[in-house]
Order: C-alpha cells, then structure tokens, then sequence
C-alpha cells in the first residue's frame, strides 16, 4: 500500500505532472490531491497492523482502489501529452487538427476534471474515516534501516550447501551401488518445508561420480499437481499436446536398457495406484537405474521407497553457526565481534536447524546496518515474536518480509502470479517490474533497470530466490523461488492478485494482476468494469491449440492493462484494436509460431516499452516507426525475418536488440550508429549483404561506443551446399570484402563475448587483441581462416576458446602437438571440433 502511495505522490510532486497541471487548467486539483494523499499516508503503517480489524481492513481495500484510480487518471494524463507532441511533429497532422485543437482541449480538460474531482471526492472520505478509526501518525518502529548503499550481496549458491556430506554419501552409497537388486531402485528423501531436500538432490544429482555412473540424467519439479503425462512430457522433452500412448511410447523408447537417474521434485500425491502406474514406465531402464524422490510426506516415502526414506533433521548448532556466519557477514570484518556471534547463537537457536530459515534471517541481517544495538534490538523485539506462533519457519520467512521496504514488497508479491517451481529469468522479471512501476526512481544517473537489478540482488540476498544458474558472462540469469517462499507471497498478495486454474471467478473490481492457465473468458461486464493491469496467459494448458481470433480482440477491452503475456499459444493475427491499449508497457507474444506480422496500430502505443516477439519463427516483418519509447525488443529465433524497420536507428533509448538483420544490397547496419545504450547480447546477421557496400561501411565504427554491450555474435549466412572452395578470384574478392566489414564493426573494448560465423576472410582484425575484458570466442564455419590473431595473447581474462567447423585451423591449433598450440595452451578451457555448432547437441 505505501509504496503504490508513493507512487502516485512522485507522479503528482514532479514536474512533469505541475507543467500538466497547468496546461490543463488543474493546478489546484493537483496540489488538493497530493496533500489528502500524504495526510493519509502517514496513518498507513498504523492501520497496517491493523488488518485484522474489519472496519480497518475494508478501508484500506477502499484506499487501495482510489489509489489505483488515482495512479491511471494521471497515466492519461501524461499519454495525452505524448500524443500531442507526436501531433505537433507531424506537420500534416498538425494542420488538419489546429482548428480543432482548442475546443478538444477544452472538452479533454473538463473530462480530466470531472475525473479527478470524483476522485478527490472519494480521498476525501477516506481521509475523514481514518480519524473514526483512530487511525494515528506513527513513525517506523524497527529501527533497522534498509541499507540501499551496499553493493555486496550474501547468498549461498546450491554449490555451496553447508551440513549435509554424512547425507550425501549415504545417497552415494546407494547411487553406486552395483550390486542393484532392482532394474530401477526409489530411495526417499523425507523432510519438512526448508530443511534443505531439494539442495541436497542437487549436491548428489551434480557429483562428479554420479554423473558418470549414469548415462541418461532426468530432473522433472512434481509439486501439487501429479500429472503422469506431463512428468513423461519434461522427462522426454515433448511440449506438444501429445496422446497419453504417444507420450509413455517415447519414454520408454528414451530409456529402454540404459542405466538412468531420475529425481522427482517435491512429490505430494499420496495415491498408491496412481505411483505405480507411473513406475511401471521406467521399468524397462537398465538394471542399476534409481529414482531419487523428495516430499514432505512420510507416506509418499512409504509408497513410492524401495530403499528406507533418509529423514532428513536440522542441521546441529555448529553447521548451522557456520551457514550464519556465512550468510550474515560474508567476508566482512563484523564475524570477529563477539558480541555480534554471541547475539547470533541466540538466534540460530530459535531457527531449530532449518536451513532456509537461517539463511532468510542471516540474509536480512546482512542487508541492515550491522550495529551491535540494532542485532539486540531484532533479536529481543522482533524475532521473539515468533515464539507465539506455531509455525515457526513460516513465521520467519514472514518477518524476513515485514522488514523489507515497500518497493520490495510489491516486487515479491508479483511473484505469486506465476506456478509453483516456475523459473525466473532476472531480465524479464525485472523489465515486468518496470512496467507495473514498482521501481522507484532513483536520484542518481542510474537508469530503471539498473535500479531493477538492485531490487532483484536485494531480493537474492535475503534468500526469496534460490537455485540460482549464471550467464556466459558471469551474471544471474535464472532462479527459483523455494515452495514456502511462494506460499509466503500467496499469502500476502491479498485481493489485488489471483492465479486462476479453470473456470473459476474472479473479482473484477479488485483485482488487479491476473494470471491463467487456460483461455479465460471475461464475461458481460462494460470494459470500464475491468481494472486490470495485468493478464498472464500460461501456455501449458494451450499446447496446440490455435487461439482464436475473438478471443485476442476481446483483450483491447482491458483499457488499463500494462503488461499483457500471450506467449505460446500460436495466435495467428493480432487485432488493430490493440492500439485502443494506450496503458500498454509490456507485450509478451513470443512462441507464436503463426504469427507473420504486427498490426500498424501497435505503433501508436505510447508506453510500450518492452515488445517479445522470440521464436517466432514465421514472423517476417516489423512496423515501421516503432514508438521511440521502446526500451526492449527481442526477436530471438525470428529466422524469417529478413529486414529491419525503417525508423529503428531513431530508438535511442533501446537496451535490448538480441537480433539485427541486415538487408540485402543495404548499409542498414549504419542504423545502429546510434543505438548506444544497448546492453546484453547482440546478434547481427546477413553480414554477406554487406560485401557490395563494404567500402562505404569500413569507417562507420557503428559499435565501438557501445560500452554496455556483453555479447556480439557476427553472423555471415552459412549453407550446407555453399561451395567452400569457389574459384581463385571469387574467393579474393569474398576475403576482402569480409575483412573491411569485420574490421568496421569493432566493438567496444568491454565486450565479453565474441562469436564470428561463416566470415569467409584469411585474417581476423587487430582489434581482437584490444578487447581486455573478453572471457569467451566462438568461432563457427570459418572455411577460409589460416590463423589466430598474434594479439590473443593479450586477453588475460579469455576463458574459453571454441571452434568449430573451421578445417584449417583444427590442425595446428590442435592439443597438444599442433604447432601453433602454445599460443593458446594457457586458456582454461579450448573446444576444436570438426563440425557445425548445430550439430553438437547429438553429440552431448
């Protein structure tokens, strides 16, 4: 609550909305509804602790809606404005509107007025009701302040488990055994919610020794749901809507007479029946195969064990002091201060050994000023406070929330919109965050996502996010949230959010952030009636099926929406009307293999600020004159789509290309000269469209500037029956003109990744060698490549050299005898294989 009420209160005190006011002629209403905001949120943290009084809690439900009513009034506000400064360049437009323009602001003004009077009206009450519920001014108690200037961040990565190697070699010791009595063994990891079961699956599933005792690895995440199909489905890899004969067919045909692992995440399904009709699938593996499966229940131990269930219990004092210590101070000089240790024992005692509660209070303590008065204060005030309640982990984790700042809250209670094992990706989760407006804006230079990405660290440190996997450059990509932790964030969200399975219904005049697992219809009620600003539609009930094109329109009556995910779901057209969205931040369509274009009025959407259109493959085109505010587009797998709209290079505030498609007979690539603000991973492909042009490019640099840059993949078109060895002149021409093009797209020497594919030149540039923070170098088809530039021996960070498919270099840079080996011998890690990338997943 207070932090959608310091949302609306930055959007009226900016200046932004005061030079608004003005031209609206609502100067007044705007400082009148700023200062009743700020009245009542000063009583908020008092009614909070309130919300058990039913009185209290219906009036912050009631403050809750006028808030969110509030926040959309001003959000057309400001779109307003942008279409009048899209009007006024557009010099035709201005013309055929200037007579009308006086009079239709006029009337917009008396219509926003009108709006914000009934507005006002209803604050009013609020603010008069807060006084006959004695409501009162309360200042922060806890006096643990959020400390937003630390940079360092305390969590302990699945690798890294404490406590659990007596546990891991009993699991070992049956894992290896070779004397297996069964052709498939079921051995039982039994324990409450956060001892620690399912890191304890990822220590043994990830040894060394296990890994290769097995040849076929299968992890598939259980939960609630026992779906036969759908377990078979991940195991095999299949999505599509498959019959259940289908399906059990291809299962047994993957493991038939190999010797596999197969862990079961967090089974709950206590139906005998149902378990073995499941295992009757495995039962042609070889002889030797095991089935690791992790629950809560003693009686799914009971049923599905062939072994005896290991029970796993707490960890001891000294374990669980040792994980503590690690996650509250890390490497920092406070572990030596005896007074703090001796506050830590007294509060690790109380976590009766459970692994995920000491690692949520460790991690908070970590996050806060780390002063001797502050640890006593939290350990006497309000950690004993847990002592009231009977379920002590989850009372824990709930205050482990308490203490984060409201910004955060809100960050973590979206989280609940997705399925229970879902896997985060820390971009678009973030890119999502900014859409809804949870991040506040911060003070210094940074940009929203960087302040995102703060938030998302934050969140990682205090442990709401585990099982974490890195990128290529070092980063977080992925993560999980731990079953208790979504339970916790179920619990919080309240009436704002809700998850609907099937058919059930849903509370249009409160709920806000929508999520679905089937095509839900959204009844006979007038479009003002829904104030939804978010609508995720999950495909995993969809497979298959194609979307019909009445149900997508009847998105466009969703006025307030500001993220909207219809990924996978094979929709063959989007409606025009989505331009009537005029709130849209956030369009998620990937997956929709049908799709072959986007509707011109998706260019009119002011806001839109991320656009996903990855993997969908018979795409073929883009709308020209994408609106400038456009921060996201990805296009990953869009292998139809052989252009770039016109007006792309105007996008200065775009953070994310993942693909560039350089047109035939066209210096398009010029178009990125000022796109300097792109991050992350960048593809440009087609660069053999450039030859003719070559020259006109060779001095452009159109990517040195690009210092946010991670990864850069070059990409010439390879075929399988391009002739490798053209003729001697043909093939003079073909270098030369490749060499100019690589040696004009140098990157900036930040860059992490480089990957160069099907360049038909003899040399690579000199430039390579200037590249210092390079950590990894693909080289993919390169037929014609002699050598590797002189100046690799000047990346001390390389980290890994592959190449592939390149036939002249395979012999002298191969290990150890190749005779130019040396130079390359002191990278950790050098992969030299005879064939294309594409094949290697037949061979892994």
């Amino acid at each position: 609550m207070e932090a959608l009420a310091v949302t609306v209160l930055e959007k009226l005190s900016s200046s932004v909305y005061k030079e608004l006011g003005i031209i609206w002629n609502l100067k007044e209403d705007i400082e009148k509804m700023k200062n009743t905001i700020s009245l009542i949120k000063s009583v908020l943290l008092d009614a909070e602790t309130k919300t058990n009084n039913h009185q209290v809690s219906n009036w912050l439900e009631e403050l809750k809606d006028v808030l969110y009513d509030a926040d959309d009034l001003l959000d057309d506000f400001s779109i307003e404005d942008l279409k009048g400064k899209v009007m006024d360049r557009n010099t035709k437009v201005k013309q055929v509107l200037h007579f009308f323009s006086k009079s239709n602001k006029i009337a917009y003004s008396h219509k926003l007025g009108h709006r914000m009077k009934a507005i006002q009206k209803r604050l009013d009450g609020i603010a008069k009701n807060k006084h006959a519920l004695q409501l009162t001014d309360r200042p922060m108690e806890n006096p643990i302040v959020y400390r937003e200037q630390r940079q360092t961040y305390s969590f302990v990565s699945k690798n890294e488990v404490i406590g659990r190697d007596d546990e891991k070699k009993c699991i070992k010791h049956y894992l290896l055994d070779t004397n297996a009595t069964y052709n498939v063994s079921v051995i039982p990891i039994v324990g409450i919610g956060g001892l620690g079961k399912t890191a304890l699956a990822q220590l043994v599933y990830n040894d060394n020794d296990v890994q290769k005792h097995f040849e076929l690895k299968m992890w598939v995440y259980v939960s609630d749901e026992f779906d036969m199909k759908k377990i078979a489905q991940e195991i095999i890899g299949n999505e599509k809507n498959s019959l259940m004969e289908q399906v059990q067919q291809q299962l047994r045909n993957k493991i038939q007479g190999k010797k596999f692992l197969l862990v079961l995440d967090d089974m709950w399904n206590e139906d005998r029946e149902i378990w073995l009709k499941l295992k009757s699938l495995f039962v042609e593996g070889g002889r030797g195969s095991m089935i690791i499966v992790t629950t809560r229940s003693q009686t799914v131990a009971r049923i599905a064990g062939t072994h005896p269930p290991l029970l796993l219990e707490g960890l001891d004092y000294q374990k669980s002091m040792k994980l503590f210590s690690r996650v509250a101070f890390g490497e920092l000089k406070e572990q030596n201060d005896l007074e703090l240790l001796a506050i830590g024992r007294d509060i690790v005692k109380k976590c009766a050994g459970i692994p995920l509660a000491i690692r949520t209070i460790g991690s908070l303590l970590f996050s806060r000023n780390l002063g001797r008065t502050d640890w006593q204060y939290f350990k006497d005030v309000e950690f004993s406070k847990i002592d009231q309640h009977k379920d002590k982990i989850f009372s824990i984790l709930k205050l482990s929330y308490d203490h984060l700042p409201s910004f955060l809250k809100k960050c973590f209670a979206y989280c609940s919109l997705f399925p229970k094992g879902f896997v985060f990706d820390k971009k678009t989760l973030i890119q999502l965050w900014v859409a809804e407006g949870f991040i506040q804006q911060s003070n210094d230079i940074r940009c929203v996502e960087d302040v995102g990405h703060e938030y998302f660290m934050s969140l990682l440190s205090m442990s709401f996010y585990q099982d974490v996997t890195m990128d290529d450059c070092g980063g977080v990509s992925t993560c999980k949230m731990h079953d208790l932790m979504h339970d916790l964030a179920q619990l919080i969200a309240g009436h704002e959010y809700a998850v609907v399975e099937g058919e059930e219904a849903i509370n249009v005049n409160r709920t806000r952030y929508l999520s679905s697992r089937s095509a839900l219809q959204f009844g006979s009620q007038s479009p003002s009636s829904y104030k939804l600003r978010t609508f995720h539609l999950h495909p995993q009930m969809n497979a298959g099926n194609y979307m019909d094109q009445s149900y997508v329109l009847s998105f466009s009556r969703l006025k307030m929406l500001r993220v909207l995910t219809l990924s996978g779901l094979n929709i063959v057209a989007i409606p025009n009307s989505i331009e009537e969205m005029k709130h849209l931040r956030y369009i998620d369509l990937s997956l929709n293999i049908a799709l072959k274009d986007l509707p011109p009025g998706i260019t009119s959407l002011q806001n839109l600020q991320t656009l996903k259109l990855s993997e969908c493959y018979n795409l073929e085109i883009l709308p020209e004159n994408i609106n400038k505010s456009l921060r996201h587009l990805e296009l990953n797998g869009c292998e139809r789509l052989t252009c770039m709209p016109q007006g792309l290079g105007q996008l200065t505030n775009l953070q994310t290309l993942t693909n560039f498609v350089c047109d035939k007979g066209s210096t398009g690539v010029n178009e990125l000269i000022d796109l300097n603000n792109l991050r992350g991973r960048l593809e440009i492909k087609g660069l053999d469209s450039l030859r003719n042009s070559a020259a006109e490019i060779e001095y452009a640099k159109v990517l040195i500037e690009k210092k946010h840059l991670q990864q850069l993949e070059l990409r010439w078109t390879y075929d399988d029956d391009f002739n490798p060895w053209p003729s001697q002149p043909k093939r003079a021409e073909l270098r030369l003109e490749d060499e100019m093009v690589l040696e004009a797209l140098q990157p900036h020497h930040s860059l992490q990744k480089l990957v160069i594919d099907g360049f038909c030149g003899k040399r690579l540039p000199d430039w390579i060698g200037t590249l210092s923070s390079l950590l990894t170098v693909e080289i993919h088809n390169c037929t014609f490549l002699t050598s590797l530039p002189e100046a690799m021996c000047n990346l001390v960070s390389l980290q890994k050299l592959c190449m592939y498919n390149c036939i002249p270099l395979e012999k002298i840079y191969a290990k150890p005898y190749g005779q130019e080996w040396p130079k390359i011998s002191h990278i950790r890690e050098v992969e030299i294989l005879p064939m294309r990338p594409s094949l290697l997943k037949y061979f892994t």
